[in-house]
């Protein structure tokens, strides 16, 4: 059990890691560019950035190619059974997909009232998880390496991870709220 907990958290790494880049090194011009929807609520907020989208994704890019040289170092052969180009689609896509998700959690955030920090339970831990898995789901890394366990157990660790990531963040005065 520990194994597949240890493979899965290492092959979502690419998806849980932008938001992280994103927090830190974000900032500046709003996707949304201020703009309101027909609502009269903010689009998405100031939370979400040009800035924090581009590095969202350099950074989970970042973190797979670091992943797929540790493996050939180290002779594991998880991701680093891909040529290379093909893993970097996958990162690509997954950290896409990833961010996808966080900025149609924050436009439904939005819409229901909910304002930039505010919580929404199962959507803030889940959003980024279905739209990484749908980015990717027809690519072959994900075919080969994401089976159904993979799958279900990065739904149920996942919400644990994201409140433990946040509150290191909010302590780390990355993040304004604990969650």
């Amino acid at each position: 059990m520990l194994n597949i907990l240890i493979e899965t958290i290492w092959l979502m790494l690419p998806a849980y890691t932008p938001n992280n880049f994103a927090v830190i090194f974000g900032g500046g011009t709003p996707i949304d560019l201020g703009k309101k929807f027909i609502n009269g609520r903010r689009i998405l907020g100031d939370g979400k950035t040009f800035r924090g989208l581009f590095f969202g994704i350099f950074g989970g890019v970042l973190t797979g190619y670091i992943q797929y040289n540790v493996e050939k170092l180290l002779g594991v052969n998880l991701y680093s059974r891909f040529p290379l180009e093909n893993a970097l689609t996958f990162f690509f896509l997954f950290s896409f997909g990833s961010l996808m998700g966080d900025i149609f959690g924050s436009f439904i955030k939005r819409r229901i009232g909910i304002e930039r920090g505010g919580k929404a339970p199962i959507l803030d831990q889940v959003d980024f998880l279905i739209f990484s898995f749908l980015f990717v789901c027809h690519h072959e890394v994900f075919k080969e390496l994401f089976g159904i366990e993979i799958i279900i157990l990065a739904f149920l660790i996942t919400p644990i991870l994201h409140r433990l990531t946040n509150f290191v963040a909010y302590l780390l005065k990355l993040k304004d709220v604990p969650w």
